[in-house]
């Protein structure tokens, strides 16, 4: 069977009805009729019930229509990825990202964009939420990857992935053997926590919130990694990003978080009011495909 034959299947599969289908392909209905005609033949079985002037799509014409959909998929990605190898090099896409996703998500999210798209290249910059927004306003950047969800509307939002949270403690807590920590068991721990301008400094207030807690703030800092640091010194515990879920670093016990919702949803953001360039709407699109392909962590 040809490709076009099985966008023909497609259309027909849509509509249900040969006359309608023919119409919107621009090609004679005896035409289709026969290559439907073949294709059951091929197949040993009809795809439709043909109910007077309409058809039915059967439980065979759904299989078949799920792998014709994945078979067109890839050949359409395979000549995009052609056309991007053959393509002069295009712009570089400016990208931000929050100091905390820069360990694990970007790395992996451009290692899966450049096989996708070979000629692909980037700017990165990275810093805090705050830093991150102000560069896709000021137009430094056409894409971020930051959490949580901006309150800007001028700001578009694509969540990637929910990231679970878990409380950072020194190897010999109390705390360090546990297989679950509620939020509402630290009242008397003291607390490492973000700025004030970092995103992660938001969504660790409000699960204290709403746990009810008012923690003991005794350092702040900028860098999950200076957190982890002083974790390991003893001086506190913190509540951090679980990343890709390897171990913590030397020193530090990552305790699972019990609350429901101790996690923070990451998502690529963009500027509304801008039409955008062909490779930010490019990467876009992958990054939806790569959220909804990709398993969390």
């Amino acid at each position: 069977m040809t490709i076009d034959e099985l966008r023909w299947f497609l259309t027909l599969a849509e509509t249900e009805h040969v006359t309608e289908a023919a119409a919107r392909l621009r090609i004679a209905q005896p035409t289709l009729s026969r290559a439907l005609l073949r294709l059951e033949q091929r197949l040993g079985t009809r795809l439709f019930d043909r109910d007077r002037h309409r058809l039915r799509l059967n439980d065979h014409g759904r299989i078949f229509r799920r792998h014709a959909q994945r078979a067109l998929d890839e050949l359409d990605a395979a000549q995009d990825r052609i056309a991007a190898m053959l393509a002069p090099p295009r712009e570089a896409l400016g990208l931000a990202f929050v100091h905390s996703l820069g360990g694990w998500l970007v790395p992996r999210l451009l290692g899966a964009y450049a096989q996708d798209s070979p000629g692909a290249r980037f700017t990165l910059h990275q810093g805090s939420a705050a830093t991150v927004l102000e560069l896709l306003r000021d137009g430094t950047v056409e894409a971020a990857l930051t959490s949580p969800r901006p309150s800007d509307p001028q700001v578009g939002w694509l969540p990637l992935r929910d990231e679970r949270l878990g409380l950072a403690v020194p190897a010999e807590h109390r705390l360090a053997d546990r297989a679950l920590v509620r939020l509402d068991e630290l009242a008397d721990e003291r607390l490492i926590i973000m700025r004030p301008s970092l995103g992660l400094r938001q969504i660790t207030c409000e699960l204290f919130h709403r746990a009810g807690m008012t923690p003991d703030v005794v350092s702040e800092c900028a860098e999950v990694s200076t957190i982890h640091g002083l974790v390991a010194s003893g001086l506190g515990v913190a509540v951090v990003p679980a990343g890709d879920g390897g171990p913590p670093p030397a020193g530090v016990r990552l305790v699972p978080i019990a609350d429901h919702d101790a996690y923070r949803t990451i998502g690529l953001v963009w500027h509304r009011g801008r039409p955008g360039s062909t490779a930010s709407r490019r990467f876009r699109e992958f990054a939806a495909r790569y959220a909804r392909d990709t398993e969390p962590v």
